[in-house]
């Protein structure tokens, strides 16, 4: 393990990365060594000319026994489910594989992970999310069939309507699809649904009859009774009779509906289907049906489906109420009737329920059956796996093992693993001797795991086992104290084990995938097991560099504040916690969180571990970022200094952290306007990883983006463009469209785009990440604030400045709030909104906004920061609208000199500063040092920019304007026009 916390090497692609402002006036890097762009545009308008540009363009992832990853059963290690709800030993908080809302789009098409700790109020659904059901009137369309052996409709049921819809329209479309077999766990409402089915759609059917089908010999007498209810034999016929009867009658009719309701087996059943036209829906615990029906596999409810089945049982509930409730019994239609139920018989809260059935759920579950279901959720439980012991007790001790693992698929070798682990074992209760035994023997492993899911009681794919939270909190209540003791501390110490990698490496993203929730599931926040702590913060690290800052932040937070009180505020792990609680802040751009946190973690280290210890310097690097953010660039790069050198010494000059360390002190460079010192820097650094890394890691993209951006600030537009399209391409495929360090690089794009005079192209992209940035990172997210930034500075040049002006004051609002007056990016809003009032004619306005500006930027950035050479071009500007061209002719000659000196003399931005002063010059009537200065800006902004970009045309056009002036002509508007 390397230094920094699970060897944090690259916080995530993005590291300390400023993006190229779509604003010219003045935009400065900022320092991120965690992951994530900074400010988008720090300036405002491109290029810092505050207002005077005319034409515009037109176009514009002892032994290992178990790692995940490994291929099980001859199959890939596929994704976690959609839905599967991880529930922790007693007092745990649980975690949630969803297909959610945040970055889902991280992953691109996979699914992706949340953990929620807890349900923020604005994540609950309202009563707004709920579609209400057709009452049981509605759904009914004309009088029952006399031909009707259905028992009583359930009045309560709710939901399932996708369900119900598909299973109509796949019966209706004849052929091999008229026998469905709906198959899932007990207690999941299949039943109930096919219950529901047959009324609903009674007038379709002129036979509907129910067979129970669980005890085999008894179908023949249900038979006997359809026979004679069709007329078909007397009542006394023997069944074998009547079944012929009956089948050959319907195979040559419609319109007729048979349920075989809880069916053990397909061969129990096939004799029994007449065929023909008709309809069959078969309810079973089993799964393979496929050789004989449509196996359709009944889920767990949906969210806001549960919601509405437990107010309707218990109408005092609100959503909230019924969220948290339902969240607790994993969206299962038997357990939330009979939790509804008990609560409105006793008058019990639901957060009592809930902690009961944390304590003691095989009680809590025996209590409530509605009239509905034969038997309670814990008596269907108890006497399915009964019977699975009396017939492969290796099945019951697979069964048992799940039940302390994660709701999540479980991989046979996991299992495998956790059985052989060299172990002392006193209490056998929990079945590993049976187990033992059939284990390591594939075919008999096979059967035993295909048992389980015959009961009901678990999903069985080639993923792996999933048993349900609630199955699973009844069978851990059947074990003794002693059994859950040792099977606890066996299953941390194989866990503590299966490392998938780096979590920072793509290779290993797969086996931290199906690994994470199991690991969840064992609480490291509470276990002794030094391992397992270990890992479970470099699963912080994985869900960062996935886009899962949220639920990062929430494990981090809740390890942090668990160890510090356990382990003591400066035990090493602790304090590890804390430093990838930083990390997550940092991502969710909560920086007043994140100081004294980070402070306070760095002095600890200094005394505990020393000034070279990796971690030390680690938190030294992570306080650098955190002041660099701030706005506070030079003490930011004296401690990136020290971090480096102390890096280099103690690690060696290619070490990825000394790497980082060298990035982050080139976008310390860079936030101070030193753009060629960090040039230099960003290219060595990006030489070294892609040797050391290789092209595609994500840490070698990330080198690749600082360099683009510092490459714009240079004036070099092309070759940013070129490099920022592949990386927005690489991170693209590998981290999907709405991962914030895609939509970082798209935005990188968008800007220099926009500096390249491509403004509707560079918007279209900005509306764009702005939609997906406001979903997955909120309104105020300062990458959110820079997107809005530069989309605002499109607009403006694309003359629609009312909106832009909107706009800016958002951000400039939003900016004072979050990061203070000071701040050199509210300063930027500042500086983009002054000049839209300048181009909106409110010169006055504008101008005490610069003057303002100009001054905050000398005190807080320096006079010769290129920032404050903006402010002052900026206030120019406002100056010769104003008619005080004396004034704005010796500012723009100082802001000349001084771009010449620190940006060369073909800068864009340099030759952008030579027209303007060019027009104060001839506002002052000196025309030929006027014709001078603009010919130099014009024929180096054609060199540079192309005789296309509507920078180099406002400069034509300002040169035949003096020329004009003086009795002469201009050069010529290019031929050809994009």
């Amino acid at each position: 393990m390397d230094g920094a916390s699970g060897g944090l090497v690259e916080r995530s692609p993005g590291g300390r990365q400023g993006v190229a402002g779509s604003g010219g006036a003045g935009y400065s890097g900022c320092g991120d060594t965690f992951g994530r762009s900074c400010d988008t545009a720090r300036g405002g308008l491109w290029p810092g000319s505050a207002g005077r540009p005319g034409p515009r363009s037109a176009n514009e992832r002892v032994r290992q026994p178990w790692r995940p990853g490994v291929t099980m059963n001859g199959a890939e290690p596929g994704a976690l489910p959609n839905e599967s709800l991880v529930t922790p030993a007693s007092g745990v908080t649980q975690a949630v594989w969803t297909a959610g809302e945040g970055s889902t789009g991280a992953q691109g098409t996979g699914n992706q992970l949340n953990i929620f700790l807890h349900h923020p109020p604005a994540q609950r659904p309202t009563v707004r999310d709920i579609a209400p059901a057709a009452s049981p009137a509605e759904r009914v369309a004309g009088a029952l069939p006399d031909v009707w052996s259905m028992g009583p409709r359930n009045p309560g049921f709710a939901g399932r309507e996708g369900e119900l819809g598909r299973l109509r329209e796949q019966l209706r479309a004849g052929g091999a699809a008229v026998v469905h077999a709906l198959h899932g766990m007990g207690g999941i409402g299949k039943t109930q649904l096919a219950t529901e089915y047959a009324y609903r759609y009674a007038a379709d059917y002129d036979v509907v009859w129910w067979i129970s089908a669980e005890q085999a010999g008894l179908i023949g007498e249900q038979y006997s009774a359809l026979g004679a209810s069709l007329g078909l034999v007397a009542s006394d016929a023997d069944s074998v009779t009547a079944a012929h009867a009956v089948k050959s009658h319907l195979r040559i009719r419609d319109r007729w509906l048979l349920i075989f309701d809880n069916a053990e087996s397909p061969d129990d059943i096939g004799q029994w289907l007449p065929g023909g036209p008709g309809h069959v829906i078969i309810t079973s615990r089993h799964q393979r049906w496929t050789q004989l029906a449509v196996a359709v596999e009944v889920d767990v409810l949906t969210r806001a489906e549960s919601i509405l089945l437990l107010t309707a049982h218990h109408p005092m509930l609100n959503p909230g109420q019924a969220d948290e409730l339902a969240d607790a019994l994993g969206d299962l239609p038997l357990a939330l009737v009979q939790a509804a139920s008990f609560l409105t018989e006793t008058g019990m809260s639901t957060q009592e329920y809930r902690q009961a059935l944390t304590s003691q759920a095989g009680e809590v579950l025996g209590e409530g059956r509605p009239v509905s279901y034969p038997r309670s959720l814990a008596a269907t439980i108890a006497v399915s796996s009964g019977r699975l012991a009396d017939i492969d007790p290796a099945s019951l001790g697979i069964l048992r093992l799940c039940a302390f693992l994660a709701p999540a698929p479980v991989p046979v070798e996991l299992l495998a693993a956790i059985v052989q682990f060299e172990a002392a074992t006193q209490d056998d209760s929990w079945g590993l001797t049976p187990l033992a035994a059939v284990i390591d023997k594939p075919l008999a492993r096979a059967r035993s795991v295909a048992r389980i899911g015959d009961y009901g009681l678990a999903k069985v794919s080639v993923e792996g086992i999933s048993v349900h939270r609630l199955v699973q909190a009844v069978l851990r209540d059947q074990l003794g104290p002693t059994a859950v003791e040792q099977l606890r501390t066996r299953i941390e110490a194989v866990l503590s084990m299966a490392e998938p990698g780096d979590p920072r490496n793509p290779a290993a993203w797969q086996g931290w995938a199906r690994l994470l929730p199991h690991l969840l599931a064992a609480d490291p926040a509470s276990s002794g097991n030094l391992g397992l702590r270990d890992l479970a913060c470099r699963a912080i690290v994985f869900l960062i560099v996935r886009g899962d800052a949220r639920p990062a932040q929430r494990l981090a937070d809740r390890l942090y504040q668990q160890w510090r009180q356990r382990l003591g505020p400066d035990h090493p792990q602790a304090l590890k916690a804390a430093t990838e609680l930083v990390w997550a802040y940092r991502d969710l751009g909560e920086f007043n969180q994140l100081r004294p946190l980070i402070e306070d973690t760095l002095a600890r280290q200094r005394v505990t571990l020393g000034e070279d210890h990796p971690d030390t310097l680690r938190s030294m690097s992570d306080l650098a970022v955190v002041l660099d953010a701030q706005g506070m660039h030079e003490k930011a790069y004296q401690l990136d200094q020290e971090v480096l050198e102390r890096r280099r010494r103690v690690l060696g000059e290619d070490h990825p952290d000394t790497l980082m360390s060298a990035g982050n002190l080139a976008g310390s460079s860079a936030s101070l306007g030193r753009y060629q010192q960090a040039r230099e820097m960003q290219q060595d650094v990006l030489e070294r990883r892609r040797r050391v890394l290789g092209d595609d890691h994500p840490g070698t993209w990330h080198a690749q983006g600082n360099l683009a951006v510092t490459l714009n600030r240079l004036g070099e537009y092309e070759q940013a463009r070129r490099m920022e399209e592949d990386v927005l391409e690489r991170r693209r495929l590998l981290l999907g469209e709405d991962h914030p360090d895609t939509l970082t690089a798209a935005n990188n794009l968008a800007a220099t785009l926009h500096r390249l005079g491509n403004f509707m192209q560079a918007r279209q992209m900005q509306q764009d990440v702005l939609e997906r940035q406001r979903r997955v990172l909120g309104e105020n997210h300062p990458d959110t604030l820079s997107t809005v930034s530069g989309l605002a500075g499109t607009l403006y040049q694309l003359e629609e400045y009312e909106q832009a002006r909107r706009m800016q004051e958002d951000v400039l609002d939003r900016r004072r709030q979050v990061l203070g007056e000071d701040h050199p990016d509210t300063l930027a809003a500042f500086s983009s909104l002054a000049t839209t009032l300048n181009r909106l004619g409110e010169y006055e306005r504008a101008r005490r906004m610069q003057e303002d500006v100009l001054d905050r930027r000398r005190q807080v950035l320096g006079e010769d920061h290129p920032d404050t050479l903006a402010a002052f071009s900026s206030l120019a500007t406002t100056l010769y609208h104003l008619g005080k061209s004396e004034q704005a002719r010796r500012i723009e000659e100082g802001v000349l000199k001084q771009r010449r000196r620190l940006l060369g003399e073909d800068h864009p931005e340099t030759l952008v500063a030579a027209v303007n002063l060019a027009m104060s010059l001839a506002a002052l009537h000196q025309k030929i040092p006027a014709r001078q200065a603009a010919e130099y800006g014009y024929r180096g902004l054609r060199a540079v920019l192309g005789s296309e970009h509507p920078m180099t045309e406002w400069a034509r056009l300002e040169v035949n304007k003096i020329a004009a002036s003086m009795g002469g002509r201009g050069p010529k508007r290019s031929g050809r026009r994009r």
